[in-house]
């Protein structure tokens, strides 16, 4: 059953909570965050609006990242989850390039590629990814990735994010209503 991160908008209250606790779970270095926060403004006078997105990995279905690795070191598990294997990356950028989404970056330390892998130690024992499991007002969320895709109240396609065409992300946003 492959897995896909579920984001309310209308919760979310721009904490960054979800950010430290990737970063610390994962423990990257200054400059690498495999969650991150965006804000979005838009309206016009008299009635702007702003609201946050929490974005990371989109673990997609027809992941770009893994099509362009030339070495291999992309792979996906039968869960969904899209993992990059450090000892096997050779720090090429390829996918880096390829991801529409700026999931993978380049570590300056080990010069390898990095980005989300869905807390998969913590899945693999039974438990929700470091952000899911920290957010305050609950706007985080995993399930699978058929269920999200089939809910008529959820999007993969918002403001400010590349069409989910071009990689079918498996993540899926409660739209502000």
């Amino acid at each position: 059953m492959a897995k896909g991160f579920k984001v309310d908008l209308n919760r979310c209250i721009g904490c960054d909570t979800c950010v430290i606790a990737c970063k610390s779970e994962k423990n990257t270095v200054i400059k690498i965050n495999y969650r991150w926060l965006m804000n979005v403004e838009g309206g016009t006078y008299p009635t702007p609006t702003r609201y946050w997105v929490s974005a990371a990995c989109n673990h997609c279905a027809d992941p770009a990242c893994l099509e362009a690795c030339p070495v291999d070191a992309i792979t996906k598990r039968t869960d969904g989850i899209v993992h990059i294997d450090d000892a096997k990356c050779v720090g090429c950028d390829k996918c880096i390039w390829a991801c529409p989404y700026g999931a993978p970056q380049k570590n300056s330390s080990t010069r390898k590629v990095e980005k989300c892998d869905m807390c998969m130690h913590l899945i693999d024992a039974g438990f929700n990814p470091a952000c899911v499991s920290a957010c305050p007002v609950e706007a985080l969320g995993i399930d699978d990735a058929a269920t999200l895709a089939g809910d008529s109240s959820l999007t993969a396609d918002i403001a400010g994010m590349p069409s989910s065409s071009m990689t079918n992300p498996t993540t899926r946003y409660k739209d502000r209503s």
